[in-house]
């Protein structure tokens, strides 16, 4: 199902809204000598669709942090068209500005790596209102296309259920779970809530028989999606085989949790 089989949601953007995109446009013009047009309405644009999708999480009490987004880094945002909003513990939105009468946005190559979906904000020449027209969940930026149709979002409903999804797994693997505490223990450094995206997009994507390889791609720091070499996985390496052995309880876990509430909601 795509976002036109569901009313549209309409976000009003106030004073409150224009401020803080007056406030981040500037600040990045005066970064941006070569380009100071240019980059303040790409960033002006960009500071309202984040706050647009930022005060729909807020309606439905979400906790969102947008002032950790890499928009509101002056630098960053002069130098890169990046949107987004940091929900924490789940990792960070983009949200994506489109005109009225377009049918696909763009998605820049510098928001392709740590996102974990895509919210598309619709916008008129008045600016006072943000429509938000659906979602894209995040997929390995090796298959992310360089533009996304607005016809082939989903909804916003679909993205609540995103969400709670990614929310579910990462209190598992911040619990007492023997193998919870064996995959916190092996990407300690690594950030949680950026491992479970890409777990879900494993589970989403991959077929059955092939989680378990994709999720120990994941544990062995791999691009998800690149595969491994698995043929060649020598069966006498214990490490080799007790990696592969966690990734595949970290799959029945998943299973458990995301089909246990499928079946609680249907």
């Amino acid at each position: 199902m795509n976002s036109t089989d569901t009313p549209l949601l309409r976000v009003p953007l106030g004073t409150e809204a224009h401020r803080i995109a007056r406030r981040l446009a500037g600040e990045a013009m005066q970064l941006a000598a070569p380009a100071r047009r240019e980059v303040g309405k790409r960033v002006y644009l960009n500071a309202l669709a984040v706050y647009a999708v930022h005060s729909y999480l807020k309606w439905l009490a979400y906790e969102t942090d947008i002032s950790q987004g890499d928009c509101w880094h002056p630098v960053m945002r002069s130098r890169w068209d990046v949107a987004d909003l940091v929900i924490p513990g789940v990792g960070r939105l983009e949200c994506r500005p489109v005109w009225e009468g377009e049918t696909a946005f763009a998605v820049p190559a510098e928001v392709t790596e740590d996102r974990i979906g895509y919210v598309a904000v619709q916008f008129g020449e008045q600016l006072d209102r943000g429509t938000l027209l659906g979602f894209a969940p995040g997929v390995a930026a090796s298959m992310l296309p360089v533009q996304l149709r607005v016809a082939d979002l989903q909804s916003l409903d679909a993205l609540m259920e995103y969400l709670y999804r990614l929310e579910m797994v990462n209190e598992f693997l911040q619990g007492d779970d023997s193998v919870a505490v064996r995959v916190r223990e092996m990407l300690e450094s690594c950030l949680m809530s950026e491992i479970v995206a890409q777990l879900e997009r494993v589970y989403r994507i991959e077929p059955e028989d092939e989680r378990p390889y994709a999720v120990k791609d994941i544990l062995t720091g791999s691009v998800v999606g690149a595969g491994s070499d698995r043929e060649s996985m020598a069966e006498d390496d214990e490490d080799e085989i007790e990696l592969l052995e966690l990734a595949e309880e970290l799959v029945e876990k998943l299973a458990q949790i995301w089909e246990d509430d499928d079946t609680t909601a249907s």
